[in-house]
């Protein structure tokens, strides 16, 4: 639970687990600089099937709800399901869709990986900004054979570099970000990251400069452009699992 509970943008402290009927759990986090603590009793267990239990906040104790998770064949994979009922109102049900969110991400790819590999520190996609994606492309397909698939995101096109069946990397129009103005055609390069929230922090904290803040890519994960301490220009990315 240490590895993949809670949202991209929360650290978890402590976890405490006594996974049995009648058993406790007891979560501490810190989101947004703030300590914040959960726990709850299990009311039912059926091995690799079923799980329910209480879900309350320390600081507010006496609204305790109820989370059901089930587990069902699914392929060659697994298909669950997750039900949180009996919010207290309407906000704190909101709050918790996006919490669940982000905890699922996380424990769909520490599954993905076994909870062993984990694609931290590698290289994983390269990107042409440009403001001639017809040119480039073009280019691109002469020179190299590569061939392109759109992939259409709000406000633009953004256009993924294929060899063969192969995704290998990407191009980014210039044009349709205002932030960009005057900013050169370029190769970017991405490395995936852990938690990008908490490495950037780490990163400028020992002189690296932010080039673009946080940001979630529909479908791809969640990315921030930095300037390491030398000049060289970087893209972290946490990705969503393949």
């Amino acid at each position: 639970m240490m590895r993949w509970m809670g949202p991209s943008k929360v650290t978890l402290c402590d976890v405490t687990n006594d996974l049995r009927v009648g058993g406790r759990y007891d979560i501490r986090m810190v989101a947004d600089g703030e300590e914040h603590n959960v726990g709850g009793v299990y009311r039912e267990i059926v091995p690799n099937a079923k799980v329910v239990f209480t879900w309350a906040w320390r600081s507010t104790p006496e609204r305790e709800s109820l989370v059901t998770m089930t587990v069902k064949p699914d392929g060659d994979g697994s298909l669950m399901t997750l039900q949180h009922e009996q919010f207290f109102d309407e906000a704190a049900r909101d709050r918790h869709n996006q919490g669940w969110t982000g905890t699922l991400l996380r424990l769909e790819t520490f599954l993905h990986t076994d909870g062993m590999e984990k694609p931290h520190g590698k290289f994983v996609w390269n990107e042409l900004n440009t403001r001639d994606v017809e040119g480039a492309k073009s280019f691109l397909s002469a020179a190299l054979g590569w061939t392109f698939e759109a992939a259409p995101m709000p406000g633009f096109t953004y256009w993924i570099i294929k060899r063969g069946d192969e995704r290998i990397g990407g191009i980014f129009d210039l044009n349709s970000d205002e932030g960009c103005k005057g900013v050169p055609e370029h190769w970017l390069t991405y490395i995936a990251v852990d938690d990008v929230d908490a490495r950037l922090k780490v990163a400028l904290s020992v002189g690296a400069k932010e080039g673009r803040p946080p940001q979630d890519i529909p479908g791809v994960g969640r990315m921030a452009v930095l300037q390491q301490p030398g000049g060289a220009t970087i893209a972290w990315l946490t990705p969503k699992p393949i």
